[in-house]
């Protein structure tokens, strides 16, 4: 138990941390092609994370199963003001705008792939990010039985 709180302390930690200063990069600066390729690597770094924490820790697919939901409960915790904004204000626009801390680390591969971000478009990337520590965690042990 104590092995999962810590891996989840600090995934949660560092998506935070990320979250944040992506949030605070993207509402500052003017989009241009230099900016989105500084964001680019703040998207990577993002998703790294997620499959690094999972590596490290050597989690069974349970305990990666929590670590991953846990590391994304700034986006669960902001997900569920945005779906009340969605759904009971009727109002799309708040709801992004509700939710885009935690998305916002994904803003440069946003504008180069999609043209229009959904309410959908967070819950993915969390279902996302859950799976890579999860791949993370399979890759350990493979990575382990490779060794022995």
């Amino acid at each position: 138990m104590q092995k999962i709180f810590n891996a989840a302390e600090k995934l949660f930690f560092y998506i935070l941390i990320v979250c944040l200063i992506s949030f605070v990069y993207f509402n500052m600066l003017p989009m241009n092609n230099t900016i989105l390729m500084m964001g680019f690597i703040l998207a990577v770094f993002y998703f790294v994370v997620n499959f690094y924490v999972g590596y490290k820790y050597e989690l069974t697919l349970l305990e990666a199963l929590i670590v991953g939901i846990i590391g994304c409960s700034v986006g669960v915790f902001l997900g569920i003001f945005s779906v009340y904004a969605f759904t009971i204000l009727n109002n799309e626009s708040l709801a992004l705008s509700l939710i885009m801390p935690y998305y916002s680390p994904t803003i440069s591969v946003v504008r180069l792939v999609l043209k229009d971000i959904t309410i959908a478009y967070p819950f993915i990337i969390m279902l996302f990010n859950i799976l890579l520590v999860v791949i993370g965690a399979i890759s350990k042990k493979i990575v382990n039985k490779l060794r022995h």
